[in-house]
């Protein structure tokens, strides 16, 4: 249960923060366009849906329960982690001052999984909460505001080098082959397959990808499927 102990250790954390609701994970201008982007993000609330789901929903809990007694969250980052365009966009971030091995450190820990070496240059009312996986993926989407985030997407571009640099590696080809790569996993398969045995609109996440970065996911129809 190492897994579940650092998760709710990481929802903890939210509020922590004195500027931002998360803590800071770097320094500088893109680190910053992040954590401005990351406050748009009501994870409470998502905090509390999900504490709701896993007391409240068998089906919920009985995932859950198998995802942290199992290995495939361990097999699936350590697969994701061997992908060679993978380290090239974390060395990217972490140029840029985002502290991202740090955050994927905290995960590998809990996992137990050996330490990823950074490059050395660098700077609430009781609701019940039923319906399955599908209903409480549905009940956090509510919690969303999308405009929020198409708003300060749009200033970003309009205000921030560092942010258009950061999109431009988003839309590179050294993404795509992460994405293509991520799909070959098969942990990630397991998991993907599991979500849509429950009817989970995984396709969606392949249409915003598609949509804002060009971005295409491997084995998905080329239209804009309804979402959730």
């Amino acid at each position: 249960m190492n897994f579940a102990l650092a998760l709710f250790a990481v929802l903890a954390i939210i509020g922590l923060g004195q500027t931002h609701q998360f803590p800071d994970f770097g320094k500088g201008p893109l680190h910053e366009d992040i954590q401005d982007i990351l406050d748009l993000v009501p994870a409470k609330d998502v905090n509390e849906v999900f504490l709701d789901y896993l007391a409240e929903d068998s089906e919920v809990k009985a995932a859950f329960e198998h995802l942290v007694s199992s290995t495939i969250l361990k097999d699936l980052m350590v697969d994701f982690e061997a992908i060679p365009e993978v380290i090239n966009f974390f060395n990217y971030l972490h140029n840029e001052g985002v502290d991202i091995y740090f955050l994927i450190n905290e995960v590998n820990k809990a996992l137990d999984i050996k330490e990823l070496e950074p490059p050395s240059h660098a700077y609430s009312t009781s609701i019940e909460r039923t319906g399955g996986i599908a209903d409480l993926f549905k009940d956090i989407k509510i919690l969303f505001h999308y405009d929020d985030y198409i708003r300060i997407y749009v200033r970003k571009m309009k205000t921030s080098s560092a942010f258009v640099g950061f999109v431009n590696q988003l839309e590179s080809d050294n993404f795509q082959q992460i994405i293509n790569k991520l799909y070959d996993i098969n942990s990630f398969q397991t998991i993907l397959n599991f979500l849509k045995s429950r009817e989970v609109n995984t396709r969606i996440v392949a249409d915003i990808m598609f949509i804002i970065l060009g971005i295409t996911v491997p084995n998905e129809p080329d239209y804009i499927h309804s979402i959730l």
